[in-house]
């Protein structure tokens, strides 16, 4: 009998040592996991963000033209208005965003132009008492930071004035001589002063 009992002891230790027992969850080691569990929350929703954040960001890169595309597209803009017809202007006409009347250039009209796969252009044309027509483009510029000050460029016999009001880039193409195109860029760029000086004082 007495080797039967040393024979259980000696079988009940091994199956203690094989299968040790669990210890007991205290209220501290049953919280770690939940605390484990919202912070995996917290980062999986931390990187969704981020992801979109980037997303948005690329897309606002692709959809906004940089400066060379958008001046390249007013130098084309300008030789299909020089060569078009005002009635073909008129038909897709859009609300004129500056009077140049000053400068002696009265609205045809404009429209939607593509400037690149995935990004767009309004066109504007105008024209002065001569014949003359001057294109005004405008695109979206969230990404790059504001010059209120137009800036000129010159392609051949053609002249770019560009600038950044807004949100917006603008660039205003015409030939060098004609007769109100930088009279127009002034009238453009110092439409917005006025407010300027008002909401400083």
């Amino acid at each position: 009998e007495w080797h039967r009992i040393l024979f259980y002891r000696r079988l009940n230790a091994q199956i203690r040592d094989a299968y040790p027992a669990r210890p007991a969850q205290t209220p501290h080691s049953r919280a770690a996991p939940a605390r484990s569990r919202r912070a995996l929350r917290y980062a999986i929703a931390l990187a969704a963000a981020l992801a979109l954040a980037g997303a948005a960001v690329a897309w606002i890169g692709v959809t906004e033209p940089s400066q060379q595309v958008l001046n390249n597209a007013a130098v084309m803009a300008l030789m299909e208005a020089e060569n078009g017809q005002p009635e073909a202007l008129e038909a897709g006409a859009a609300r004129a965003p500056f009077d140049f009347g000053a400068a002696g250039l009265h609205f045809l009209g404009g429209g939607e132009v593509r400037v690149g796969p995935f990004a767009s252009a309004q066109r504007y044309v105008y024209e002065n008492n001569q014949g003359e027509r001057v294109v005004l483009l405008a695109s979206r510029a969230w990404l790059a930071g504001a010059a209120p000050q137009w800036s000129a460029h010159r392609a051949g016999p053609l002249r770019l004035l560009m600038w950044r009001e807004h949100g917006t880039r603008w660039v205003l193409a015409g030939n060098a001589q004609t007769r109100g195109l930088m009279r127009a860029a002034d009238l453009a760029t110092l439409a917005a002063q006025p407010a300027r000086e008002g909401e400083g004082s």
